[in-house]
């Protein structure tokens, strides 16, 4: 009975995001036009499986809607924008969050996994300032326009950090709205062609992916140091 339960409780946690991100998908359908449901629809399924950021798809989007449109329409736009982006971001944090225990059956790499989550977590337990910054860190990270920064890498990166789960999703719904309203608004206001030659140049995107390499090397790097540490006083 009880691993019926186990596995019930599985399955749910797997597939309740799948489900509402297709019930999001289906309630777009039925309330847009079919001309800015392809907008939209193309923003999702972009900023979901593409290489690109949203530092330069919103700009991208911001110039079809334009097109569609005109500026008439530049708060509905953005709203429907930033909704988007919170969506993908807060539905991508929470499959991590409730299935990225999932990782840890893996021998060698779940003791890993593990082992780096409870280094983060018995360091921000030692100090208040320390789990206000790495919240406050983790918001920044993911209201960055790099590529990259987005739900799912700020999810992996709080949780190598230790920190508690409600915490990191509720990192990640700031940083995404921060983040994702700030680009759609300079795009509307400043011009999306000035957007997209500043983001989606190639020392841009390097940037981008250095910086989420380094916090995650240097997460890893830390506990790797604090194992030998250890190994070191045992013997």
């Amino acid at each position: 009975m009880a691993e019926k339960a186990s596995l019930a409780r599985r399955l749910t946690l797997f597939f309740v995001p799948i489900i509402a991100s297709a019930a999001y998908i289906l309630i777009m359908i039925w309330l847009l036009p079919d001309d800015l449901m392809a907008i939209m629809g193309l923003f999702l399924l972009s900023y979901f499986i593409s290489p690109f950021g949203r530092e330069v798809l919103i700009p991208l989007t911001t110039i079809a809607l334009l097109e569609l449109h005109g500026a008439g329409h530049m708060g509905t736009d953005i709203f429907m924008i930033v909704a988007t982006v919170v969506f993908v971001d807060v539905m991508c944090s929470i499959f991590l969050l409730w299935n990225l225990d999932l990782l840890k059956l893996v021998p060698r790499l779940g003791n890993w996994i593990d082992g780096i989550e409870r280094f983060g977590r018995a360091k921000l337990r030692r100090s208040r300032l320390r789990r206000i910054g790495m919240f406050a860190g983790l918001v920044a990270y993911d209201a960055l326009p790099f590529q990259g920064t987005n739900g799912a890498a700020s999810t992996l990166i709080g949780l190598l950090a230790g920190m508690r789960k409600a915490r990191i999703w509720l990192a990640v719904w700031l940083g995404s709205i921060i983040g994702s309203l700030a680009l759609a608004v300079a795009s509307f206001t400043i011009g999306q062609e000035f957007m997209i030659d500043i983001f989606g140049n190639a020392s841009w995107k390097a940037t981008s992916i250095l910086l989420t390499l380094g916090i995650l090397i240097y997460l890893i790097l830390s506990y790797y140091r604090h194992r030998v540490r250890k190994e070191t006083v045992r013997t």
